[in-house]
């Protein structure tokens, strides 16, 4: 079993560490294929998470939360539930991701509002709503400047009026507050970006039917969301002009570095698959896994996960230290966190591979949960821009130092 190294090391931080790792092993091990298949399961699973601290667990303790302020441990944590499934892991994560913008923002009126309802123990989701069906991932693109969104919000007195649409979102439909990404005019670029929390039950807030997708089936809920001159209070944005554009940058480089984690739980998981199964198979009178040759594969999996989970967690500790390293959405951080989700799913992506390789048949077989890991990380591959626009973000964060 590995470790986190220096990053994660105080009494407090391992003790949970160890309490979520052994829920994984008893709880979410066994109901990999339920979690595959069956809502009940993954509500049943997320209620346990619940009930150990994770839906509050990035919420001051003013809320009810329990104030962790530490990006590795938000990063090992992650991993460790998307060992599981990231599915989950995902749901875990957007509920503090939902409330970034007015956090950063420090909106009192919204955090006031909504925050206390994740920081008891009956299950929660919340949903960031990015993405738009003309555009895809150009809202993410900073070299947009915010002029492809299409979702508009106007001032009517005291209350915003939204009208617009947006694609895949994770939670559409079953979130209890949607923060959208808007524009006041898209002429106006980042000045025009506008974040606003929009409760669920709001008249005008409808939803497709959920995506259909090859991973990630029941545990990440994707629809599309329409507004149709939908009214929120003025106070409800999170904060103002330029403003919003910067916090949602910083969600961005928090998604992506996120992401890293996520992606690796699966790797990590089809390792300890692989170590296992090539024990009991053998061939020229001892077990797979002491041949040469797979024994290196192996070990190339292995060395690939280690050096993308050290990649993360120094990434993290950047984020913990604003003074020396900047914000995270700034083009520094950005960069970096960028960084380790391509590096973290390409990892992946090879380690699942490699697993098939060694297994064979039973690597695409469901009964072993590699394929199940491959679908469920490709995703994480693609999304907040996919793989070439966070490599694009990972180059221009060099070119300040190289002018």
């Amino acid at each position: 079993m590995h470790s986190y190294g220096a990053f994660v090391t105080s009494d407090e931080e391992l003790a949970l560490l160890a309490s979520v790792r052994t829920f994984v092993d008893k709880e979410m091990m066994p109901a990999r294929v339920q979690l595959d298949e069956d809502y009940e399961a993954f509500e049943r699973i997320y209620q346990g998470l619940v009930r150990l601290g994770i839906q509050r667990r990035g919420f001051s303790e003013r809320h009810g939360g329990l104030g962790i302020r530490s990006a590795p441990l938000v990063c090992a944590l992650t991993e460790e539930i998307s060992r599981g499934d990231s599915g989950v892991s995902l749901h875990c994560l957007i509920v503090p991701w939902s409330m970034a913008a007015a956090i950063g923002a420090r909106n009192e009126t919204v955090m006031d509002a909504f925050i206390p309802m994740f920081c008891d123990d009956t299950p929660r989701c919340g949903c960031l709503a990015i993405t738009e069906p003309a555009g895809g991932c150009n809202v993410e693109d900073s070299g947009e400047h915010g002029l492809t969104i299409r979702t508009t919000a106007r001032l009517d007195g005291n209350e915003w009026v939204i009208n617009g649409e947006k694609m895949w979102p994770s939670g559409a439909g079953i979130a209890d507050i949607y923060c959208v990404v808007c524009t006041t005019d898209p002429k106006l670029g980042e000045e025009g970006v506008a974040l606003i929390y929009v409760p669920k039950g709001t008249p005008g807030l409808s939803f497709g039917k959920p995506e259909k997708k090859m991973g990630m089936r029941v545990t990440d809920v994707n629809a599309a969301i329409h507004f149709d001159d939908v009214r929120v209070p003025k106070q409800y944005r999170a904060g103002a002009p330029g403003l919003d554009w910067k916090l949602f940058r910083s969600n961005i480089a928090w998604g992506r570095l996120t992401s890293a984690p996520m992606a690796l739980g699966n790797a990590q998981a089809v390792l300890e698959t692989v170590v296992e199964y090539t024990a009991t198979r053998s061939y020229g009178g001892k077990p797979v896994r002491n041949h040469s040759l797979q024994a290196s594969m192996i070990a190339e999996m292995a060395i690939a996960i280690e050096s993308a989970r050290a990649f993360y967690l120094s990434v993290a500790a950047m984020f913990n230290d604003r003074k020396r390293f900047g914000n995270p959405g700034d083009e520094f951080l950005m960069g970096r966190a960028s960084a380790a989700k391509v590096y973290a799913c390409d990892v992946t992506e090879m380690v699942c591979n490699r697993a098939m390789e060694l297994m064979g048949s039973y690597g695409y077989s469901p009964s072993y949960h590699v394929e199940k890991y491959l679908r469920d990380s490709k995703v994480i591959q693609l999304w907040l821009g996919g793989p070439q626009l966070a490599r694009l973000d990972v180059a221009q964060s060099y070119y300040p130092y190289l002018r």
